[in-house]
């Protein structure tokens, strides 16, 4: 259990490959990750990980992420997402000019509200161009990401980024 709700951890030979809160739209098993017995040194590592994060003392992962299964565009989105340091933020702008694709903050959005490794990869990370906190795939949604940038040290007053380390307005 973390103190935002149970996650469901997978892997591959190729590296980590899922991590979501349990009870969102994924249909995944009903496991508690902490209570779990990691069966693989990746997941033991990504539980390290994961407690690390929760307890404040790890702002960066470092596992192999498995994105295979997605569209080339979706990595290039995941992959410029997880390069999003703890404690600042992107807006869709941001992240779709950095990826070269200015104007594609809607496929942005939808690249991200697919993301298959959840923390490992942080969409929480990415506002409106308001700082407005927008749809996350956790059972408490908005809360969670809010909860989550709080975590990190970020000032989310009225489901908006009050500080935004990183953004330009």
């Amino acid at each position: 259990m973390t103190p935002v709700g149970n996650l469901y951890l997978q892997s591959s030979p190729d590296g980590l490959r899922r991590c979501a809160f349990l009870g969102s739209s994924a249909e995944l098993p009903s496991e508690d990750l902490f209570s779990a017995n990691p069966d693989t040194p990746l997941l033991s590592q990504a539980v390290n990980q994961l407690r690390e994060y929760f307890q404040g003392t790890r702002q960066a992962f470092s596992l192999p992420l498995n994105l295979s299964g997605l569209t080339p565009f979706q990595t290039r989105v995941l992959i410029a997402c997880a390069a999003i340091p703890w404690g600042e933020t992107r807006t869709y702008a941001q992240l779709a000019e950095s990826i070269a694709s200015p104007g594609a903050s809607r496929a942005l959005g939808s690249a991200l509200a697919r993301n298959p490794l959840l923390l490992f990869i942080p969409c929480h990370r990415v506002t409106a161009s308001d700082g407005a906190l927008r749809g996350f795939a956790a059972p408490d949604g908005i809360r969670t990401k809010a909860w989550l940038l709080r975590h990190e040290g970020l000032r989310v007053e009225n489901g908006k980024i009050k500080s935004q380390t990183g953004v330009i307005p």
